[in-house]
């Protein structure tokens, strides 16, 4: 009778163990779920502040139409990607929820470092500046 006892234990150990591994896996996919979110939004802020820098450059020439012409062109590229950052954005906070949610539904209830470890940047506000 101890050797069927044993054998049953270690398939209970064996299904426990399985399922730990499957909950891992779910929070770990949630997880790079928001930080591949992340990683888009900084990327798009990034394009976003290399042509504002770029703009801020050409703000010294107002002299030529051509130039004001390429700055209006800088100023949509930036609302454009703008409008790409906030579109990411929201789809960040919605991975975030996912996120959250899985945590609860496995019993995890403490989320302070969660929240420290994704933090996503704050939306943006449509560029306005044309001179020119």
């Amino acid at each position: 009778m101890q050797i069927s006892q044993k054998i049953k234990n270690d398939r209970q150990d064996n299904l426990l163990e399985e399922l730990l591994r499957e909950k891992a896996a779910v929070l770990s996919r949630a997880g790079m779920a928001v930080d591949e979110v992340i990683k888009q939004l900084i990327c798009i802020d990034r394009e976003i502040e290399e042509k504002k820098s770029l703009l801020n450059f050409l703000d010294g020439d107002n002299r030529s139409s051509e130039v004001s012409q390429y700055k209006k062109l800088i100023c949509e590229e930036i609302n454009i990607s703008i409008d790409k950052f906030n579109a990411a954005h929201q789809k960040a906070k919605l991975q975030y929820y996912y996120l959250i949610v899985t945590r609860e539904a496995l019993g995890l209830r403490r989320h302070e470092m969660i929240q420290e470890i994704y933090r996503i940047p704050d939306k943006k506000k449509k560029y306005g500046h044309i001179n020119g």
